[in-house]
């Protein structure tokens, strides 16, 4: 299912919902069910300044672990073996 040419580790939530959520998922939810469903997931989010005492810049989730819980959240195609 994955892009065998992306080797990426981590993505924004806005990468995430532009290429690795289309994979799994058409039409593609809105930002705010996305982020409900990785934090709900337990996905891991990296910050890029996580000592910072406000914000501390974007949210970065694991790629492979995204993927991990839409493979195991969504359904096998019909008439067919995945």
């Amino acid at each position: 299912m994955s892009n065998p040419n992306c080797n990426a580790r981590l993505a924004s939530l806005d990468e995430l919902i532009k290429n690795v959520i289309p994979l799994f998922l058409t039409p593609v939810p809105t930002r705010d069910t996305v982020r409900r469903w990785l934090d709900a997931g337990k996905v891991p989010r990296f910050k890029t300044n996580p000592a910072a005492k406000r914000g501390g810049g974007p949210c970065f989730y694991s790629v492979t672990a995204v993927e991990k819980l839409m493979r195991g959240r969504t359904f096998p195609p019909i008439g067919g073996a995945a």
